[in-house]
């Protein structure tokens, strides 16, 4: 290179090169390297050192190549430099295995990689996954006397936080500290992801309150992850309390914001988010549809539908696109309300947008005629939903399922079943209990009980809740050998068998007339300290009775009283009809249960004045049966048909037959 016949020499032009490199001019850098190249003017290593480095800081990776080839033809080999550049080449490829080759050539030249090249070296290896041979390279490094410092060991903190060793992420973190190397926005940020990722939300905490203790300032992305570290585990107040720190220099973003929002809307506290809603519009933050999604599925989750439309129709007009999880949160809503019509305005309102239509939707849209009982408009919605490319999955099926179990249709919901299972779509536990469920409420357990072999035999488990439809199920039917078998079960699975199975179960054996098994189950209930409710008191009382037991039925009625639990009009009836078939030593008791009623305040009803009244007949006391009809009179209660019929001596001789007709359809009592 010459200027008014003066020769720049190579010095020189190296220094031209290296400051246009410098300066991201890179392409003048080149230009100027290839005039040089066409007048013939000589190059060295350092030449190289430059273009080659002027290509990784461009990102030119493609270019190197031609470099590398011009520093062969000139029969020059790389120095330390140009290994450091190879290498970090080699890195931004992410071909490790081509740099730690180009490394150990390095050392065969006897050359020792600087602290810059351990470093791109670890970085690639951690990158990678290979924290073993970043940690080689990290003791070679130590080895030849060139100590760690806040990059390589920043890297090997990622390494270490990828692998779930959080522990060996914090020594190396103490390491680092008491070596006096300052750790970095890098560092923190590296180890406040990892907590976050590995579910240690106090130490995320306690890290960036150091960060802030060694005047290191808090970037947007450290608050957003300790917030939701701490949000994890439903802290709060401190989430908060750095939130409120930030907003005071600036640093939260609409995320910042989102984050805080989404907590207050999954627990339910709107009034909370709302004013959170103001506060953003205050630090005049624009709220993203992320935003609206958010708030919106709050208000649907506290049953507000009119304020989520209001925001609906609010996102729309500043020109914000919905997408399609508000639509589908806005479909769940009225789907589940049974208002399908309006979800399915939203459907078209979405398909008009132009906006794709998810499984998520389609899925609420099959749930949502399932729940209505619209199962003709179910196959239209899914022929519909086919045509567009959607593949029904298991929850299709499953909310298909349901909804012909609601119905009582078994054969429809058996049949989609044998669909399902055809097209290679495994059932799980929620189709199994579904079919459980139908099956018991339709007097069919022994086709329940398959299915319950079915889950079974594929080691699924099926929760406390179907276990009790199943005793419940068989309890009705009477078949007490395999409720109780099933209630063992329960037991030995660990799972708490509720009020509901033990009233069942007891009920069962009242039925059967049975009264040990039953007495034994309410005296384990009381033992565990499940509580029990009027109806099973007045099931015990009533199977007592039938079984000729009064002195045990009349003290397990005073026991419930002593314990606070009120009868209702039921127990009474239970009452006064036991006291009236024992006998006329009993009638005056039954009699006194009047009494009763009127003290716990419980109004008597015409069935049980019919059977004081018919008591009386029969042993001939009429004018007692008259002074109960004028009391019932009296107490505005209307005698019924029945109550005539005794009073002018018409009543049929099988009366203790109607009696329990009566009784069983009043009541739901056995006879």
């Amino acid at each position: 290179m010459s200027l008014k016949g003066l020769v720049i020499g190579l010095h020189t032009r190296n220094q031209l090169l290296l400051y246009l490199v410098r300066s991201n001019l890179f392409a003048i850098a080149q230009n100027l390297y290839n005039g040089m190249k066409s007048k013939g003017l000589s190059f060295n290593i350092f030449t190289f050192n430059i273009m080659v480095k002027g290509c990784l800081d461009s990102k030119r990776l493609d270019e190197v190549d031609m470099y590398l080839k011009d520093m062969a033809d000139a029969g020059l080999k790389p120095n330390k430099h140009m290994y450091g550049s190879l290498i970090r080449y080699a890195c931004m490829k992410r071909d490790l295995p081509q740099a730690l080759r180009i490394a150990d050539e390095m050392k065969e030249a006897n050359l020792v990689p600087t602290q810059f090249i351990y470093n791109t070296l670890i970085g690639a290896c951690v990158k990678e996954g290979e924290i073993e041979k970043a940690l080689n390279l990290k003791d070679e490094m130590l080895s030849h006397g060139i100590p760690l410092n806040v990059i390589g060991a920043t890297s090997l903190m990622k390494g270490f936080c990828l692998k779930g060793e959080l522990n060996s992420a914090l020594d190396l973190f103490s390491t680092i500290l008491e070596s006096g190397d300052a750790p970095n926005k890098v560092t923190f940020s590296v180890l406040i992801e990892g907590c976050f990722k590995l579910g240690y939300s106090k130490k995320a905490h306690e890290l960036y309150l150091k960060m802030k203790e060694m005047g290191i300032a808090p970037s947007v992305f450290n608050l957003n992850t300790v917030m939701r570290c701490l949000l994890k585990v439903d802290k709060f107040n401190e989430a908060k309390s750095l939130f409120e720190e930030a907003v005071q220099v600036g640093i939260p973003n609409v995320i910042s914001f989102d984050i805080l929002l989404h907590w207050l809307c999954q627990k339910g506290k709107i009034e909370e988010a709302n004013n959170l809603w103001a506060k953003m519009l205050s630090c005049n933050l624009k709220p993203s549809v992320v935003s609206y999604n958010t708030l919106i599925y709050g208000l649907c989750k506290r049953e507000n539908i009119n304020s989520a439309m209001a925001l609906y129709s609010e996102m729309r007009q500043k020109g914000l696109t919905p997408s399609a999880i508000t639509y589908s949160t806005l479909m769940n809503y009225y789907a589940k309300k049974n208002e399908f019509h309006k979800a399915h305005n939203l459907f078209e309102e979405m398909q008009l947008l132009g906006i794709p239509c998810n499984e998520f939707i389609y899925n609420t849209l099959i749930n949502g005629l399932s729940i209505s009982g619209c199962m003709l408009e179910v196959n239209e919605m899914l022929s519909e939903a086919t045509k567009d490319g959607f593949v029904p999955s298991c929850m299709t099926y499953n909310s298909i399922i349901n909804g012909f179990v609601k119905a009582g249709n078994m054969a429809c919901a058996a049949a989609t079943y044998q669909e399902m299972c055809k097209r290679g779509i495994d059932p799980d536990i929620v189709t199994y209990s579904s079919f459980i469920d139908g099956y018991c409420k339709s007097s069919c357990c022994d086709l329940a009980l398959k299915f319950l072999n079915k889950v079974n035999r594929r080691g699924l488990k099926i929760d406390v809740c179907t276990y009790n439809t199943l005793v419940v199920g068989f309890s009705r039917e009477g078949n007490m050998e395999a409720a109780t078998e099933l209630f063992h079960n329960l037991k030995q699975l660990g799972l708490p068998a509720s009020a509901i199975v033990y009233n069942s179960l007891i009920s069962g054996y009242k039925d059967l007339g049975e009264m040990k098994p039953a007495l034994d189950l309410f005296d384990e209930m009381s033992a565990l300290g499940i509580p029990c409710d009027t109806a099973l008191y007045t099931t015990l009382i009533d199977g007592l009775f039938k079984s000729g037991d009064e002195n045990s039925a009349l003290e397990l009625y005073n026991g419930m009283i002593e314990k606070g639990i009120l009868p209702d009009v039921i127990t009474f009836t239970v009452l006064t009809h036991g006291l009236c078939r024992s006998g006329q030593g009993e009638r005056e008791s039954a009699k006194k249960v009047l009494g009763e009623m009127e003290r716990f305040g419980v109004k008597p009803s015409a069935h049980i004045y019919n059977m004081l009244i018919n008591s009386y007949f029969r042993e001939g006391k009429f004018q007692e049966a008259f002074f109960l009809h004028d009391d019932m009179l009296e107490k505005g209660i209307i005698p019924d048909e029945y109550t005539y019929d005794i009073l002018v001596g018409t009543k049929p001789p099988v009366a203790d037959e109607r009696d329990k007709q009566r009784e069983n359809q009043d009541y739901g009592l056995a006879a």
